[in-house]
């Protein structure tokens, strides 16, 4: 004879993963403060220092981040945990944003060795990976990264400005919806009934990702008078 199953037991068993993955968000929505530097929920963006060039009929951004590269984001880089800082910087005008580019840091610190490992992503290139003896040599890297290419001069307005958008280990909207699901149908996906309270509690959580990004925005820049080479 097979042992009697304890019903309310495995209900529990059941909600358990749930649970202890809601604790998690919840905890880690307190410590995703993002750098301090970060420009808060209804502020404008902060000032950042552009450099803008023209190479071969594209614009060339450079983009000073020093300012944003703070004690607070070390302390989080440097926690053992693998984290992504992701960069995403466009020019825009009057009428919108008219060129875009985007970059991810992933940075790794082994604490046994006490060095980083950096891998830089951006769509269309193929990903490298860079050591980093320490601190200073990461924040070398994030605090000035390569010029970002906006696309051709000739599709920007004539005054512009460049917009940046820094965050710390950004979560899509796929992964949102995702959680979400699991959360709020912990016992075996859509079709298993109504909203436990967890689950309510959960889609309320991860309604929309938290206002955790760094916005910066340059001093206006005029097409006609930009510069040729590299910033």
């Amino acid at each position: 004879m097979h042992p009697a199953v304890d019903a309310p037991a495995a209900r529990r068993a059941a909600r358990w993963p749930a649970r202890v993955l809601l604790a998690g968000l919840l905890c880690a929505a307190s410590l995703r403060a993002g750098p301090s530097g970060a420009a808060g929920a209804g502020t404008g963006p902060a000032p950042v220092r552009v450099d803008c060039r023209v190479r071969d009929g594209h614009l060339l951004a450079a983009i000073d981040l020093a300012p944003s590269i703070d004690a607070a984001l070390e302390q989080r880089l440097g926690s053992g945990l693998s984290s992504t800082v992701r960069l995403t910087v466009a020019a825009a005008g009057p009428g919108g944003e008219a060129g875009t580019a985007a970059r991810d840091f992933d940075v790794l610190f082994d604490p046994w060795t006490e060095t980083f490992t950096v891998t830089i992503r951006e769509p269309g290139s193929p990903s490298r990976s860079r050591q980093a003896a320490g601190w200073v040599a990461v924040r070398r890297l994030l605090a000035a990264p390569d010029p970002f290419d906006l696309g051709p001069l000739a599709a920007l307005p004539e005054r512009f400005t460049v917009e940046v958008r820094l965050e710390l280990d950004p979560v899509t909207a796929r992964q949102l919806e995702k959680t979400r699901e699991q959360l709020t149908h912990p016992a075996g996906g859509p079709g298993t009934g109504g909203r436990s309270l967890l689950g309510t509690l959960a889609a309320l959580l991860l309604r929309a990702p938290p206002p955790e990004a760094t916005w910066l925005r340059s001093s206006p820049f005029s097409r006609a008078a930009l510069p040729a080479g590299t910033p």
